[in-house]
């Protein structure tokens, strides 16, 4: 009997560890937009934080914006180019995260809703662009690691 449970804890040993780095690796993030092309930052604009931690999608054709996770809206802006902005609270393979969604010409969220996962939360003009941010609270993170556009981020 000793055996046994001294086997099942030596085996328990290695398949936690197994399944919480399956699990670290296998977080992705939806694409905000089904037909998304990404584009470099325009480079009149200043950025506050690293370029390569943002990611600029173009709409093609497609007009609907997706929550690319669970999470709850913190804050929403207009922004002086007349656009929106969503800044998003989630919880993504067990660390915090927000992601900052701007460029919408009209929101469909409020402060404080729950969102789901690919959930809608704004709308984009055909063949305009959004920018997505994404913060370990304060720390940029490149979104490019996390995001699942089918395919569209190929060798970017």
């Amino acid at each position: 009997m000793r055996k046994l449970v001294k086997d099942c804890l030596l085996i328990a040993l290695f398949i936690v560890p197994l399944q919480l780095a399956a699990q670290k690796d296998s977080v992705k993030l939806i694409c905000p937009l089904n037909d998304a092309i990404v584009v470099p930052p325009p480079s009149n604009v200043i950025h506050y934080d690293q370029e390569d931690l943002c990611i600029v999608l173009k709409s093609v054709p497609d007009t609907l914006v997706k929550s690319c996770a669970t999470g709850r809206i913190t804050n929403t802006e207009f922004t002086d180019e007349s656009k929106n902005g969503v800044v998003m609270f989630a919880k993504i393979g067990g660390k915090d995260y927000y992601l900052w969604y701007t460029g919408m010409s009209k929101l469909l969220v409020k402060r404080n809703d729950v969102v789901k996962a690919g959930q809608p939360i704004g709308i984009v003009p055909s063949g305009e662009k959004i920018e997505l941010m994404m913060y370990e609270f304060e720390t940029p993170v490149d979104p490019v690691k996390f995001l699942d556009c089918k395919g569209v981020l190929k060798g970017q």
